[in-house]
Order: C-alpha cells, then structure tokens, then sequence
C-alpha cells in the first residue's frame, strides 16, 4: 500500500494530478478552497494542517491501484524512500540528535523520527535548505525586521554605526546605557551583575503545525549535512534590570535543542523571506511578535553568549608602527549560528561546565571559550568523547597561552564587557566584548599557538594601525549583525586604551530612526 509520511505540497499536487483532476474538481472532493489547490501547485512553504493530512490519506486510500501507481511516481516515493533508508542509517547513530527526537514527540503514538526522516529526503533532494546565510543581503534583512516591529520602538531601538554618509543598520536591539561604562570582566565586583534564578518557569512547547514542520526540517537539515548539534546545557536569560552601574540580568539553565528547534528558527524564516520578497513570518508572529517580548527574556528560550574582538600587541616592526593585531573569523559550514558571516572571535554561547550557579558571570564562559577557539584547548561540549573533565577550568589544565596570561599578572590583559543588546533577528541576549593582550611579550612567546578550532573557515588576522583596511572591514556586508556590534564597540575601546596604537576610523554608533 502507498502511504506517506508526511504531506507536503509536492505531495498534494501530485496526488491532484494522479487522480487526473483539475484544481477546482480537487478542491471540492476535499472541501477546500481552490486558491489552496493553486498554492500547492506553486510549491507554496506554508505547514498543510493535521485535519487536511487525514483527508489524503483517506483520498489515496480510495484511489485505484493505477492512481496510487502513477502518484508514486509522480512524487517520487521511491526514491524518497531510498534516502529516508540512508538517513534512518544516520540518524540511528547520531546520537547527539536524539534528545531533540524525544523533545520533539507530542505522545507515545507521535513518531517525530518518522516525520524528520521524511523531510531530510525532501531536504536532501533539493541539496540543502531553501536559504543560504552568507548570499542574503544583511541590510536587507535589518530593514525588514525594523519594519516588523516599527510600531513597538521607544526607549530601545535597533542599533546604527554611522560611517560618513552611509548608515549601517543593524538587528541588535539596545540602548544608549547599555553600552556607555564597559565593565571589568575580571573583577570580582562584576559577577554582581550575572545572578543566578533558581525558580524560573519552565517555557512551554510552542502549539502550532507550522513551528512543529519547521523544527522538523531544523533536525533533517543537521542530519544531512551532518552539522554539529550537541544538547548541552545554556543559560537561559530569565530577566534584565537596568539600573545605575549597569545592565544587571539573571539566568537559569535550558536545552541547546529545545533553543535550536524554536526561536532559533526565526533566523531561517527570516531569511528565506527576505530572499523570496514574502512578507510572512508564522513563527515570529508565533513567538516573538513585539518589541515587548523580545525584551521579556523569560518568555522564550532566551540564549546568547558572549563574542568578542580580540587584540594582541605587537611591536613595531619593518615599516608597520607598534600595533595590536586584531582576528576576524569566518564562520563555518558546520556551525548552527552565522554560518558563513564574519564574526569576531571568540563567539561562544553562554553555558556552564561544572557549577551553574557560580559560572554564571559572561566572564566565565568566554574565558574558556578563549582557550578552546584560540588556544588549542579540547572542547568541553564535544560528542566525540564519552570522557568528562569534572573540572575542566582548573588551573591544572590551561593551556600555555593561557598560563602565560595568568602568571603575567592581571595589567597583561584584559576582558570588558562592552555592551548589551537583544538580537530582533534571533532573539538571543548579546554581550559584546573586548579581549586585549597588553603584552607585546605574549605575541613573541606564544602567537606560534594562537589557532582557530573547527568553528571557523579561516581568520582574518588585521593590524589596528591600519585605517584603510579597519573602514573597509567596517564596511563589508558579510558581518552578522552581532558581530559587528562587537567588532565596532571593541575597536573603540582598544582606541580609548591605547590611541597611539589604533587608527580609529571615524564612525558614530547610534540608533536606527
């Protein structure tokens, strides 16, 4: 017996034209409109209800072997079977994806693995998803984010880098406070500022056919391209609070996968609208539709982290001018967020490794993310090894460059927070950063050992003596949003730093109008 999985519009439309039936003849043995009939037949992306779903099945149970015979053919289920094969083979050893199986289940009858089966072999037959990161224009999509959520702007506004007479604007939600006084990283009085909330609510499963074939088509992407998904734990943002000294936030711990299959979809539909010229977004209006809930962070699986420009010292050398040398990543195939736009490095997420409550502070995380994107440090989250350091900070594991910094003493280098702000494209919570070696001594010693992990395609290494290249980096249009917030507000404080080392081109940070 023919039977699908699940029903999409390639699908609908074939089962239309095996039963040799014209749009309005379908569409009234099915009880539906014939604009609905038209729009499967164009290969519309929009979720086909449950209640339809059963109506085809009992359709093409009812249908004559002949047109059960030439609807095979026509949608090709041999040969979807044949990859969903493959993929079971895959998914039945990629263990890391399994949690988000089981998240995924909505009852003991659900089958999600089925359902996810299903769409790798449509994804994998159209060679990868509908959208591609690093071939839309950012501008494009910040525009029509700005526009989305026009209405709901006040105190808080997305955010602008002024360069001469063209304005950069940007999905980073912020304020003009929350970026004015960068705080010490390294001190003990910082860690006020991060809290921990042992009695945060739990955020409920998103209720929607559209958000559910979505984070489906979320998992069969990572399966077929075999991108690194690993559940561990993260902070999630549970409440902000801006008072005098500063930004002060509060966390709890959440899923990676529970983040990844809801608001972190916002990003693909996001996208892919602004490459077709669609002015629906489902699942922005299903999870984050305001201003007002983008900054209620306890609303949503509220993730984010920490990123940013990191500088060593070098000394004059030849005709370059002492300096500090500044990396630029490009994001990588295989990473979940930004893939292929410039970042600065590090980039992490902000997450624990041994004890939630007191490695709360941004610090914390990006120390060791330090380590592991710079300075050849095994990751703490991998999946490739069942081993696990309990304490995988303790001093007796640094690596040299790190040691090196330690024993140096705390004027050697520095880590500042240089900002906060909510990302309207992602909804994840942003501290931009600034990691500056002071030492020239470092850079002689140890920039042999300085190296990107597998996150990154390559790094840009750019001197801060260099006013052309900075202005023209500033102006490339590869940057994520986030990344260049970080990048624009950590060359501003290494120039208020050091000024005779950094060539500051001249651009003004502000907000969109």
């Amino acid at each position: 017996m023919t039977s699908v999985v699940e029903w999409t519009t390639r699908e609908a439309d074939a089962l239309r034209a095996a039963l040799r039936l014209t749009n309005e003849e379908f569409a009234e043995q099915l009880g539906v409109s014939a604009r609905s009939v038209a729009l499967w037949r164009k290969g519309s992306n929009g979720a086909i209800s449950l209640q339809i779903q059963r109506i085809f099945d009992t359709v093409l149970e009812q249908a004559t072997e002949s047109q059960r015979a030439r609807f095979a053919q026509l949608a090709g289920l041999g040969e979807a079977a044949g990859i969903r094969d493959a993929m079971r083979s895959r998914l039945d050893v990629a263990t890391n994806l399994h949690s988000a199986l089981a998240w995924l289940q909505s009852g003991e009858d659900d089958d999600a693995a089925a359902r996810v089966l299903a769409a790798a072999a449509r994804v994998d037959a159209a060679a990868g998803p509908r959208w591609r990161m690093a071939e839309t224009d950012r501008s494009a999509v910040a525009q029509r984010l700005h526009q989305y959520y026009a209405e709901g702007f006040g105190d808080h506004r997305p955010v602008c880098v002024g360069l001469g007479d063209v304005d950069i604007g940007l999905t980073i939600l912020s304020a003009a406070d929350w970026f004015s006084n960068p705080l010490d990283l390294q001190a003990n009085e910082s860690a006020k500022r991060f809290a921990y909330d042992h009695a945060a609510a739990v955020v409920p499963k998103p209720d929607s056919d559209t958000w559910r074939r979505a984070a489906e088509t979320r998992l069969a992407e990572c399966l077929v391209q075999e991108t690194r998904f690993v559940d561990g734990q993260l902070y999630r943002m549970t409440g902000w609070e801006a008072q005098p000294d500063g930004v002060r936030t509060s966390f709890t711990t959440g899923s990676f996968a529970q983040y990844a299959l809801t608001v972190d979809l916002l990003e693909a539909e996001t996208f892919a609208a602004a490459q077709a010229g669609g002015e629906a977004l489902p699942l922005r209006d299903l999870m984050m539709p305001t201003v007002e809930s983008v900054l209620t962070p306890g609303s949503r699986n509220c993730m984010g982290g920490a990123l940013a420009l990191t500088a060593f010292a070098r000394p004059a050398q030849g005709a370059r001018p002492a300096d500090f040398a500044l990396l630029i990543q490009e994001r990588g195939a295989k990473v979940l967020n930004a893939s292929g736009r410039l970042a600065v490095i590090p980039k992490c997420f902000h997450e624990p490794t041994s004890e939630p409550s007191w490695e709360v502070s941004v610090g914390t995380s990006l120390a060791r993310e330090l380590e592991e994107e710079l300075f050849g440090k095994a990751e703490v989250d991998t999946t490739l090894d069942t081993r696990r350091t309990i304490d995988p900070m303790h001093p007796d594991l640094l690596t040299g460059p790190m040691r090196y910094l330690t024993e140096a003493g705390p004027d050697a280098w520095s880590m500042e927070c240089t900002g906060f702000g909510f990302n309207l494209l992602t909804g994840n919570y942003e501290f931009p950063c600034l990691v500056a070696v002071h030492d020239e001594g470092f850079w002689q010693r140890c920039g042999g050992d300085v190296e990107s992990n597998w996150e990154s395609e390559r790094i840009t290494l750019v001197s801060s003596q260099d006013a052309a290249g900075l202005r023209a980096l500033t102006h490339n249009p590869a940057w994520s949003d986030e990344g260049l917030f970080a990048f624009v507000l950590g060359l501003r404080r290494l120039h208020e730093l050091h000024p005779e080392r950094v060539a500051l081109p001249h651009f003004e940070i502000g907000f969109a109008q």
